[in-house]
C-alpha cells in the first residue's frame, strides 16, 4: 500500500489534547478523497469523531447528484457526512474564486454551529508548487513564496493542511489499493483559468529535471525564513503594542522606527489584520507607503487595510500610533438567540439569551426584529443624549464609533463595550432582554488567505 504516514502528517500540526470533533472537507475528487479516508482511519485509531463535509456548489448540471454520490461513498465506509449546498446567485466573473470563498464561508460556518474547531483540507504538493509558481509570476516576496501555510484561522475555525508534502500520485495510489472511486472536476482542466496553465508549466519543468519535490523543498525553506522573520514581529507585539479589548491598538513610533524595514512591513501587516480583520494583507505598493510615512514621523492620519492610523494625542508632542477600524461600513446582520457571531473577524460575540416579548409586536404581527451594527454617528449622539456621562470614558471618539451595537426599530439599546444599555423607562415598552458574551479581541492570531 501507498506509504502515507498520516500520523506523523497530523502530528506536526496538531497538538494539546481535547480534539472533540474534526471536520474534513470532502469534493469527491481523489484529493479530498484519499485524505477523507486518511482522516478517518487515524480518528478512529485516536478515539476522535470524524464529520465529512461535502459542499454542492451548483456551478455545473449534474453537481448534486455528484454530491450525493461522494455521499453514498462516505455512508458505504460509515463516515457521517453533511452536504451543503451553496444557494446564493452566481457571479458572471471570477466564479472560482467566489465558490472558493463561498465553501469555505459554508463549511466553517457549519463547524462554528456544530463546535468543530478543525476542519482538514486537502491541499498536497502539486497545490503547493502551483501556488509558489503563481505567486512568483505576480512577484511575491518572502511571504507570498512561503505559498501555503500547513494550518491557519477562518472565521475562528483552524483549516489544517495534512497533505502539503504528499503528491498527487501517493493520494491516487492510496484510492487504487483502497478500491476507492473518485471524481475527476472536468473544470481542471480548463486551460481559461491560470492554474490549470502553471500546471501544465509545472509538467513542462518536470520534464528538466526541476521536479515537484524539489520545488516543494524551496517552499519549504521559504516558509522557514518566513517563521524566522516573524520572530521580531511576535515580540515586538507582545511587548511594545497595547491592544484594547475594544478592538484597537496603540504602539510606540519611536521603538517601531528602529526596526528594519522588512520587520516593519510585517508588523503592519499583523495589526492590520488584527485590528480591521480583513482575511488578505493590504497590497504591497500600498503597504510599503505607509512604511515610508511611518519612518518619516510626520503621521497625520492615513487609512490601510480598512484601519485608520492617527496620532493618539496630537497636542502632546506624542509618538503614540493608534490604530483602529473605518467608521465606513454600515453593513448590519439580524441576530436571534443562541447566536454566535464572529464580527469582523475581530469580535466573539454570543447572544445568550434573547427573549421573545409579545409586548413588542410590530405591526406585522410578529417579534421586532434586532440588527448588531456599528454604533455610527448617530448611535453614538443617542447614547450621550440618555447617558451624558459616557462622553468622559477612556474608549477613543474614533473607536466608540465602530464598536457593535444592538438597533431595534427605535435606534440602538445597547453597546456592550461602552456600558450602555437603554432604559426601559424612557418608552413605552422595554427593549428585549439581551446579554452579550464580552468581546474577545483575538491578539495573535496569524492569517493565511490559502489558494
Amino acid at each position: 500500500m501507498a506509504k502515507i504516514d498520516f500520523d506523523r502528517l497530523m502530528a506536526a500540526i496538531l497538538h494539546g489534547d481535547g480534539i472533540g470533533r474534526i471536520a474534513v472537507a470532502v469534493s469527491g475528487g481523489a484529493d479530498s478523497m484519499a485524505l477523507c479516508l486518511l482522516a478517518d482511519q487515524w480518528a478512529k485509531s485516536n478515539d476522535i469523531a470524524l464529520q465529512a463535509v461535502i459542499v454542492d456548489h451548483g456551478l455545473r448540471p449534474g453537481s448534486a447528484d455528484e454530491a450525493a454520490t461522494v455521499g453514498g461513498w462516505l455512508a458505504a465506509r460509515n463516515i457521517d457526512h453533511q452536504i451543503l449546498v451553496w444557494q446564493e446567485e452566481k457571479p458572471e466573473a471570477g466564479v472560482q474564486a467566489a465558490a472558493r470563498k463561498a465553501r469555505y464561508r459554508l463549511m466553517t460556518d457549519w463547524c462554528i454551529d456544530n463546535q468543530i474547531k478543525y476542519l482538514l483540507v486537502a491541499h498536497h504538493l502539486e497545490d503547493q508548487v502551483e501556488t509558489f509558481l503563481m505567486r512568483l509570476h505576480r512577484g511575491s516576496g518572502v511571504d507570498g513564496l512561503a505559498s501555503m501555510a500547513l494550518n491557519y484561522v477562518f472565521q475562528n475555525v483552524q483549516i489544517l493542511r495534512p497533505l502539503l508534502t504528499q503528491s498527487k500520485k501517493q493520494l491516487k495510489e492510496f484510492l487504487k489499493e483502497s478500491n476507492q472511486d473518485w471524481i475527476e472536476d472536468p473544470s481542471n482542466q480548463d486551460p481559461a483559468y491560470a492554474r490549470t496553465q502553471i500546471r501544465a508549466l509545472v509538467g513542462r519543468l518536470e520534464d528538466h529535471g526541476l521536479s515537484a519535490e524539489r520545488l516543494g523543498g524551496i517552499v519549504r525553506q521559504f516558509s522557514s525564513l518566513k517563521q524566522f522573520l516573524q520572530l521580531p514581529v511576535n515580540a515586538f507585539v507582545e511587548s511594545q503594542c497595547h491592544l484594547a479589548p475594544e478592538g484597537y491598538a496603540t504602539f510606540d513610533l519611536a521603538v517601531l522606527k528602529q526596526l528594519p524595514d522588512a520587520i516593519i512591513s510585517r508588523v503592519i501587516i499583523r495589526l492590520v489584520g488584527l485590528v480591521g480583520g480583513g482575511e488578505y494583507p493590504p497590497r504591497q505598493k500600498k503597504l510599503l507607503r505607509a512604511v515610508n510615512v511611518l519612518k518619516q514621523g510626520n503621521v497625520s492620519g492615513f487609512t490601510l487595510g480598512g484601519c485608520n492610523f492617527l496620532v493618539s494625542d496630537k497636542t502632546s508632542g506624542s509618538h503614540e500610533i493608534m490604530i483602529c477600524r473605518e467608521a465606513r461600513e454600515k453593513s448590519r446582520v439580524q441576530v436571534s438567540a443562541g447566536d454566535a457571531i464572529v464580527w469582523r473577524n475581530v469580535f466573539d460575540l454570543q447572544f445568550e439569551s434573547f427573549n421573545a416579548n409579545p409586548d413588542m409586536a410590530n405591526d406585522g404581527g410578529t417579534n421586532e426584529k434586532v440588527y448588531l451594527r456599528p454604533l455610527g454617528k448617530s448611535g453614538w449622539a443617542k447614547i450621550i443624549k440618555d447617558r451624558p456621562d459616557l462622553k468622559d470614558i477612556s474608549v477613543p471618539f474614533q473607536v466608540r464609533l465602530t464598536l457593535p451595537a444592538l438597533f431595534d426599530q427605535r435606534g440602538v439599546f445597547e453597546a456592550p463595550l461602552l456600558g450602555y444599555r437603554r432604559e426601559a423607562a424612557i418608552y413605552d415598552t422595554p427593549p428585549p432582554p439581551v446579554t452579550f458574551k464580552l468581546a474577545h479581541f483575538k491578539a495573535l492570531t496569524e492569517r493565511d488567505a490559502g489558494e
